[in-house]
């Protein structure tokens, strides 16, 4: 862990970065995350998670970088889930497309919709279908509790939007673990 730390805070010092030191270390952080995230959903078994069916139900495509690709998901399923458990799912979309710029969710009719900036580079997460699969094996890991519920981001991004936030406990928590190590 100290020299994943050194590592992040090294980084930090010699490459440009958008936002605060904290938010710059929150991406470092994320970045982390999402590989973790994608080694769970590489090792889950994939005929477990086709038992929980999700099909896309519509897709308006990417125009470059001038208006994001929406995609809305029918998970039925999750029809009637409380709010919590999509709030979770929407978190872990966010953590694992990285470019999403808004979540929705209908929980009585089981929809889910996103608003997703294609990265060009991207190894997943390309495609429309790579994106459910992607959403399907979260749906699975968040339905199976793998995965825990108390996850925030997508709270906060409903919270903060078109406000400017202030330092939360978490960010607080990491500036004060840097501290301590420096």
């Amino acid at each position: 862990m100290n020299t994943e730390l050194k590592e992040s805070l090294e980084k930090l010092v010699t490459s440009p970065g958008q936002g605060s030191t904290l938010e710059q270390i929150d991406k470092l952080v994320r970045r982390r995350q999402r590989q973790q995230l994608y080694q769970i959903l590489d090792t889950m078994n994939k005929d477990e998670v086709a038992k929980l069916p999700v099909a896309l139900d519509k897709i308006i495509p990417q125009n470059g970088k001038k208006r994001a690709a929406l995609l809305r998901f029918y998970l039925p399923e999750w029809q009637g889930y409380d709010e919590v458990f999509w709030q979770a799912l929407g978190d872990y979309i966010i953590l694992a497309l990285h470019r999403v710029k808004d979540v929705e969710y209908d929980s009585i009719r089981g929809k889910i919709k996103i608003h997703y900036f294609n990265k060009a580079t991207a190894k997943i997460g390309k495609t429309s279908e790579d994106i459910r699969a992607i959403i399907q094996g979260l749906a699975f890991l968040v339905d199976t509790e793998v995965l825990p519920t108390d996850y925030t981001r997508f709270r906060r991004m409903t919270e903060r939007r078109h406000m400017v936030g202030e330092m939360s406990k978490e960010q607080a928590a990491i500036v004060g673990a840097i501290l301590k190590f420096v």
